[in-house]
């Protein structure tokens, strides 16, 4: 055996007498061990041993006649750790060595005598660091004083070439053989691949030696700066611990840089491997991982106005950041495009931010565009939430439902106008009288829900506002959305709901024209008698004017707010870049509609022309019930009913001693009535009839004939400045909590009201919306993070909870109550008593007993 391979062995010493047998051995490869004594007999027997490789050994001291029994020519034993070397260490039988590599060991003094054994011609590469130079008077001697960073290059066999590539060596070849050089400083050799010299990346690694080779564990084969310090890209590869400076501002010192300028900070973020680090923005996103990635609930967009390459750039950035190795991409390791701005969504949980660690928006499913606040194809929104289209079998039953409801309420309307009345109030009259307060407060209150939807609301109290935008009968909002059967259809509801409110004002003004008109035109053609055509056309017109007044008062609130979104104020400015310097206009109310669009632009005229309608339609019925009242002041007789101006609020507590049809007394002489009276209680002076006016005026004292119209506004002055301006502006909500609270004062010193259940329940719900906007100024403040503030978020939301649901609890039990108590007076209850006890005498009469029995219970039956 010619070659012998003990290289990269960990081998710490070798015992001798190792080689005793190895007669015939011409290379020994003992490079890169642990070995750090070479025993004086450790080479004895290797007579024909031509060539050594033990560099990259802590190898401390060469003693005298190491080598003599040997035919050494090549000795390769630099990087090593040598503080002194005998007298003749090189001496061999013949004196053969040609070449001795013995650089890289920091030697500072060599005894003369050391010379006089080496071969003739010999070359030598001694560290610089001597303090003395070689002397010697041989002048055959090659003695070459070299420093850091020389690298020899070795002559060997083509079969050599192929061991020494992966030794860390670069081969050339050279005629028939090969020169192979270590790798230079800054460098080393891999055994795998390619097998070439790769440098130390850039980041916390240099590599001072030469002939270095990585272990495939390893990866690199570099020496490691101090923490805090790295070599930058320009300097790179390091070959010296001067190359290595301090890291950038931003980055934590006290760690090793790794494959990069040291690692952030908590709480920064870095857009150049190399550079230096930022602070995170304070909102939106996370900054783990040395990069801006979205948090949940918050949103931003590539898409504004730079090309496809700024995202692109970013991502393999990102990719590139995140990869802890020297194989990352050196022309991904800078970001130079700009990074998008963060908005919070409207509905936290559709962002949901999960692609790529966060860096493009992801939604929800079933929901997309800008702020993840719009419905993907084949869903629909429902109180902005976006669910599953239903079948179309589901959509014809909603139609039906709504056109019954709608038919029912019709009927019974028509059926009360229809009815000439004694006067006292109907039940249908009560029941839309306290539904109007109802109507006005679950308007209000829809709108207040809708228009704070950025506020982060508690579970429970979003749920309840829901529901409140169902009860606000907002006839825009009924259906389901076209694109559920048409998913092309992608016209912005907040459009649908303007053209509709429009489209159905001019529909119900035409419809009562047309019906006026052809009631006209039939009388005309039947030859009606002029005073009964006339008498009849009267009564066609009040009923016309009824039926409009209605409708229009229902869906005027929904519509205004409509009218009011689509103003100019009604959008939303959005900064799309961190720098602030692009910028998009988005409409508050569907941020999918950009309002620089020229269709946007169409629709801003279109609502200010409609603010005409927003102030018109109340002023309309003011000057209306002003000429109404004024007429009728002059016969001595408001509204129809003979009333007192002084009449008190009803209230069932009033100490009145009633009676079965008729108020006796009061302790405190003045005429009141109660609910079951107002229902029961008849005057044979006076007929009443419902029409407009009554369902404006009948539940106000004749003086406050006009509140009505006064509460209409009220409707849209309290959620005014929040459709105008959003609730971001802490001026808004003051404005809308300060216009809350005199509403609630004036009505509370005023008792506009005849009747105290229903005074009770309007003061109930202004109160309820005063309290909920206050709760939402709160909710604007920067939250605690203390679990003491959740739960105090908590209990506030339940009593909340409780005072909006018990707006219509008072509703529906005063109604019951009320009902209750007229069935009594009028002995309706002890009727039903006697029967239920006739039938059951009857069912458990025993049979033997004949007719004079059953006669007897079908009497009382009867009674």
């Amino acid at each position: 055996m010619h070659y012998l391979d003990l290289s990269s062995n960990r081998l710490t010493y070798i015992p001798t007498g190792l080689f005793r047998s190895q007669t015939e051995l011409r290379y020994l490869y003992l490079q890169r061990n642990k070995i750090s004594v070479l025993h004086a007999k450790v080479f004895a027997g290797l007579y024909q041993l031509k060539e050594l490789f033990i560099f990259d050994n802590p190898i401390t001291e060469l003693v005298d006649w190491l080598f003599y029994d040997t035919k050494l020519e090549n000795m390769y034993i630099f990087q090593t750790k040598l503080s002194s070397i005998g007298e003749r260490p090189f001496a061999t039988v013949n004196h053969t060595l040609r070449r001795v590599s013995i650089y890289d060991s920091h030697l500072k003094t060599v005894s003369n005598s050391v010379w006089q054994d080496l071969g003739n011609s010999c070359y030598v590469a001694i560290d610089n660091t001597l303090k003395f130079a070689p002397f010697t008077n041989r002048s055959d001697l090659e003695i070459e004083l070299v420093g850091d960073g020389f690298a020899q290059p070795i002559l060997v066999t083509p079969d050599q070439q192929t061991i020494f590539s992966e030794w860390g060596f670069t081969c050339v070849q050279s005629a028939d053989d090969w020169l192979c050089t270590p790798c230079q400083q800054g460098t080393f050799g891999v055994s795998w691949g390619d097998k070439s010299c790769i440098a130390c990346p850039p980041g916390g690694f240099f590599q001072i030696k030469t002939g270095q080779v990585a272990d495939p564990s390893q990866g690199i084969n570099c020496q490691r700066c101090n923490n805090g310090t790295y070599v930058t890209p320009e300097t790179h590869p390091g070959i010296s611990p001067a190359n290595c400076t301090v890291c950038p501002t931003g980055t934590n010192k006290s760690l090793h840089a790794g494959f990069r300028a040291c690692p952030c900070l908590d709480g920064f973020y870095r857009t150049d491997r190399f550079g230096e680090c930022h602070p995170c923005p304070t909102e939106g996103v996370n900054c783990s991982e040395e990069y801006q990635h979205l948090l949940s609930g918050f949103w931003w967009t590539w898409d504004w106005g730079l090309s496809d390459d700024n995202y692109l750039s970013y991502e393999r950035f990102v990719q590139d950041v995140r990869t802890e190795s020297p194989t990352f991409d050196n022309t991904s390791k800078r970001f130079e495009g700009v990074l998008p701005k963060v908005n919070k969504c409207p509905r936290s949980e559709s962002c949901v931010n999960a692609v790529l660690g966060g860096i493009k928006a992801e939604c929800e499913e079933g929901y997309t565009g800008w702020l993840c606040s719009q419905c993907s194809r084949y869903y629909y929104p429902w109180f902005d939430h976006c669910f599953e289209c239903p079948e179309w079998w589901w959509f014809l039953l909603e139609v039906i439902a709504v056109c019954v409801v709608i038919a029912l309420i019709v009927i019974i309307i028509a059926w009360q106008a229809r009815k000439v009345r004694r006067s006292g109030r109907s039940a249908v009259n009560m029941l839309l009288a306290r539904g109007k307060i109802l109507l006005g407060f679950y308007q209000v209150m829809g709108e207040i829900f809708s228009a704070l939807d950025d506020i982060a609301w508690p579970n429970i109290l979003t749920s309840v506002g829901s529901v409140f935008r169902l009860l606000e009968v907002n006839i825009m909002r009924l259906f389901i959305s076209p694109r559920c059967y048409f998913p092309n259809f992608t016209y912005p509801n907040i459009y649908i709901e303007f053209l509709v409110g429009i489209v159905f004002v001019v529909f119900v003004l035409l419809a009562a024209w047309c019906f006026y008109s052809s009631k006209m035109c039939y009388l005309k053609a039947k030859k009606t008698p002029r005073a009964e055509r006339k008498a009849l056309l009267s009564q066609t017109k009040q009923r016309c004017y009824m039926f409009v007044v209605i409708l229009l008062f229902i869906s005027y609130p929904s519509l205004s707010s409509v009218i009011l979104t689509l103003l100019p104020s009604g959008c939303h400015l959005f900064y799309v870049d961190e720098k602030d310097t692009l910028n998009v206009t988005r409409l508050r109310a569907d941020y999918s509609i950009d309002c620089q669009t020229q269709q946007h632009v169409h629709f801003n005229y279109a609502a200010e022309a409609s603010l005409f309608y927003v102030v018109g339609f109340p002023l309309v019925l003011f000057l209306l019930l002003w000429w109404n009242v004024r007429k009728r002041k002059k016969t001595g007789a408001v509204g129809g009913r003979r009333e007192s101006e002084d009449q008190p609020l009803l209230d069932d507590a009033s100490q009145c001693r009633l009676d079965a049809g008729y108020v006796a007394s009061c302790r405190n002489e003045v005429a009141c009535e109660t609910d079951d009276e107002l229902l029961l209680h008849s005057d044979p002076q006076g007929q009443a009839v419902f029409n407009w006016e009554s369902f404006l005026c009948e539940n106000y004292k004749p003086r406050f004939w006009y509140w009505e119209i006064l509460e209409l506004a009220r409707k849209i002055v309290q959620t005014l400045f929040v459709l105008l301006y959003g609730p971001d502006d802490h001026f808004t909500m003051f404005a809308t909590i300060v216009i809350s609270v005199g509403f609630l004062l004036l009505h509370a010193y005023v008792k506009p009201m005849k009747d105290a259940v229903e005074h009770r329940l309007q003061m109930c719900s202004l109160g309820t919306i005063f309290l909920n906007l206050l709760a939402a100024s709160l909710l604007l403040l920067p939250s605690e993070d203390a679990q003491s503030s959740q739960n105090r978020k908590e209990v506030l939301s339940v009593v909340l909870v409780l005072m909006n649901l018990s707006v219509i609890v008072f509703v529906i039990a005063s109604l019951v109550w009320t009902g209750v108590k007229a069935l009594w007076r009028h002995g309706c209850l002890r009727s039903l008593g006697s029967c239920i006890a006739g039938v059951w005498g009857w069912c458990s009469r025993p049979l033997h007993r004949g007719l004079g029995l059953t006669n007897h219970v079908y009497d009382s039956v009867d009674e």
